[in-house]
């Protein structure tokens, strides 16, 4: 079966399944996918540079482009969209074959309270899945999935101040400056006592300075430099940086908290016990309700679908931006 042949049956299979075909430009803005995708789509993406000066891209992902559609002439509030079509992607990985990639899919948008159950929706993306691939013929497989949301809930309990916590979600997708962050709190983050007064008597002779008789030296000592920021700004920097402290063995252990979590994957009715092992390990306290939300779903899965062949990765998608799992 040719690779056409191949979207064509995947796209009549969708619709049949009540899903509502979208079709695609193959060419794109790329400011879109700079703005939404992972490190590794942009990386891998072919761009280039119009009669007008715009950027533009061949499509290097179809999920970005359906969502896109559907803001841009849909006033509803859910929708069951699918796709099925040539992608475009540069990689070492692939020499010798061909640029252009296959990606089938579907995007589920929908408002959390017409839900008779929360992972309605999970279920039956999941149960599509399995068809389609059976529908090809396909029986030997593997699903993987995974859930930003779940490692945004483990986040959330650390001891780790909140413009942290917002750094690593917001660059959980570039994995390389996602771990320079990681490197950078297990070295300890904030000024401590110690290392306000040291700054303090390094830049202004005197460490027993307030708050507002900082801002009064600052405007007083414009020779030192500062940038584009207003003093009073630099002034709120500086008072933040020292209510928001994570010593370096504090630092140490929450990176060793988080890497262990991501590090956490398999098959998906073994996974609760899997977390509750890691919780036990680690001695943590906090996530046993989290742990219960994941057997709930576990158990609304394995109940529609047999023969589970489902694997749960705690770092999965860690390089695709727009995907929840």
């Amino acid at each position: 079966m040719s690779l056409q042949e191949i979207n064509i049956l995947i796209k009549n299979y969708f619709i049949d399944c009540g899903f509502n075909y979208v079709e695609l430009p193959l060419v794109y803005d790329a400011d879109i996918f700079y703005e939404t995708s992972g490190e590794v789509i942009r990386k891998e993406m072919f761009s280039f540079v119009d009669d007008s000066g715009k950027e533009k891209c061949l499509r290097p992902d179809l999920t970005v482009p359906t969502c896109q559609s559907f803001i841009n002439q849909s006033s509803n509030d859910s929708a069951k969209l699918c796709y099925s079509g040539p992608i475009f992607r540069s990689s070492d990985n692939l020499e010798g074959q061909s640029v252009e990639l296959n990606q089938s899919g579907v995007e589920m948008i929908f408002s959390a309270k017409n839900l008779n159950n929360k992972f309605d929706k999970d279920v039956e993306v999941l149960k599509l899945a399995t068809s389609t691939l059976n529908k090809l013929n396909i029986f030997d497989y593997r699903i993987n999935i995974g859930s930003l949301i779940f490692f945004h809930t483990f986040l959330y309990y650390l001891e780790l101040p909140d413009r942290w916590k917002q750094r690593l979600l917001r660059h959980f997708f570039r994995r390389s400056y996602f771990e320079t962050l990681l490197e950078r709190i297990s070295s300890g983050v904030g000024y401590d006592d110690q290392k306000r007064k040291y700054i303090m008597k390094e830049k202004f002779g005197s460490d027993d300075f307030e708050d507002q008789n900082l801002i009064e030296l600052l405007y007083e000592k414009e020779s030192i430099g500062l940038g584009s920021r207003s003093v009073e700004e630099i002034a709120e920097r500086f008072s933040q940086k020292s209510e928001n402290i994570v010593s370096q063995s504090d630092g140490e252990m929450i990176v060793k908290l988080i890497r262990g979590f991501l590090k956490l994957n398999g098959k998906l009715e073994e996974f609760p016990e899997i977390l509750r092992k890691f919780v036990k390990d680690s001695k943590i306290t906090f996530f046993d309700e989290a742990i219960q939300i994941m057997e709930e779903f576990v158990n609304a899965v394995s109940s529609q679908i047999n023969n589970l062949d489902i694997y749960f990765n705690n770092d999965f998608g860690h390089s695709i931006e727009f995907y929840d799992g």
